[in-house]
């Protein structure tokens, strides 16, 4: 069996592009359907990421399975040549590769705190639907692992940053300090919590929450935050000194709305609005950031806006990733010496079990039983250091020597299936 990653990312695709790839989040089990050969899938879809971790046989392979990603993709874009960016990791590289995820190393904002959360829940949803086999439920345990030591003991993750969290900060810019200020947020998705989260870290004094699609109240009563009802949304605009929008659900926010309850935006203003779009698909309509007293912040100019940390509080990081997926690497190679140690058990156990069973027909019990004790301490103490040494030597890769060796000196033939 082999891990393989396919997919897309900020590097590799627009933005536009992942929004509209992000629309497939059956993906995973569609694989699963079309290639009998995927024992395990689960998809990993964020504002600048979307990839699908697999888990497939030997005969599988990545190339393979990458055309069949790009085959199902390819009825949601425009133009199919904006997929050039598909790529595949493939064995020990897809694990370096979701390590370095987990941790916020790969993400547009480096050393995004939001990552390993919505990795978290990726692998939870694919482990509820029995879609995560054993060897993953190994490897996400690991690098969400790995990805709360660089959170807790590296100076990136004290840094905590998030997209959420530069576009805000973009937006004091214009405005100075959040603190005290009246704030709407349109939308009530998983990333609006991640709004929340920023906004109250910024002691702002009131957020005030729209959802174009009826969700306020209730995202509200799980958030201390005030509603606001379709009828209420044109005094709410009024009165917020910052906007900010992630709903995901197509133009939430046109020009003739903040005009219907803001006459002023269409003058310059100082300061302006600011209007902060988190979206991937974009919440806020082209006319809208047009006006002249609207700021208007998008995701590109946030993911272009993050300043890169410095390079020795990476390089901390990756130290972190790189031994944790070396750790797992080595525990995964020395599961593979399982099937040897047991079959040079078996062996030297039958040659043992038939000594033992000569000795009860010609002593008497007594001397029989000591005996058996001893030669049982005795095989317990000789075993020692091949099983010890068999399991170094597969978790640095060399399982075949070990291999060669039983069969060698000793005729055993293993089975590694």
């Amino acid at each position: 069996m082999h891990f393989h990653v396919i997919g897309v990312d900020h590097e590799s695709a627009s933005l536009s592009v992942l929004a509209s790839v992000s629309q497939d989040g059956a993906l995973a089990s569609h694989i699963m359907t079309r290639e009998p050969g995927v024992a395990g899938a689960m998809l990993l879809s964020t504002c600048n990421r979307f990839e699908l971790i697999t888990d497939a046989a030997d005969t599988v392979t990545g190339t393979h399975l990458l055309e069949l990603v790009r085959a199902e993709l390819t009825e949601l874009v425009a133009d199919p040549e904006t997929l050039s960016g598909l790529r595949v990791w493939s064995g020990e590289d897809a694990a370096h590769h979701l390590f370095t995820v987990g941790a916020g190393l790969s993400s547009a904002v480096v050393g995004d705190k939001q990552v390993a959360g919505q990795l978290r829940r990726a692998y939870e949803g694919a482990s509820e639907r029995g879609q995560c086999t054993a060897r993953m439920h190994r490897l996400l345990h690991a690098c969400l692992r790995t990805a709360r030591t660089v959170a807790s003991q590296t100076s990136l993750g004290a840094v905590g940053r998030s997209a959420a969290g530069v576009g805000l900060e973009l937006a004091t810019r214009e405005v100075g300090d959040l603190r005290g200020r009246r704030v709407l947020l349109a939308g009530t998705g998983s990333f609006a919590r991640v709004v929340v989260a920023e906004l109250v870290t910024r002691r702002v004094g009131e957020i005030m929450c729209w959802s174009a699609s009826g969700r306020a109240d209730d995202f509200a009563r799980h958030h201390n935050v005030r509603p606001v009802g379709a009828d209420e949304l044109a005094e709410s605009l009024a009165a917020a000194e910052l906007v900010v929008t992630c709903s995901g659900n197509g133009v939430v926010l046109d020009a003739e709305t903040l005009l219907g309850s803001r006459r002023e935006l269409s003058g310059t203003l100082t300061p302006r609005l600011p209007v902060v779009d988190l979206s991937l698909g974009g919440d806020v309509s082209a006319d809208a950031g047009q006006l002249p007293g609207v700021l208007m912040i998008r995701l590109d100019e946030v993911i272009a806006a993050a300043d890169e940390e410095h390079h020795e509080v990476i390089e901390e990081a990756q130290r972190v990733v790189d031994q944790g997926t070396q750790d797992y690497l080595a525990k995964e190679r020395s599961r593979g010496a399982d099937p040897l140690v047991a079959a040079l058990c078996e062996h030297v156990n039958e040659l043992l079990d038939a000594e033992i069973a000569r000795c009860h027909e010609k002593e008497s019990e007594e001397v029989a039983t000591a005996v058996e004790r001893s030669l049982r301490h005795a095989t317990g103490v000789l075993l020692h250091t091949p099983m010890v040494r068999v399991a170094q030597l597969a978790e640095q890769g060399r399982l075949d020597v070990c291999t060669q060796a039983l069969d060698t000196l000793f005729g055993i033939e293993v089975d590694k299936r």
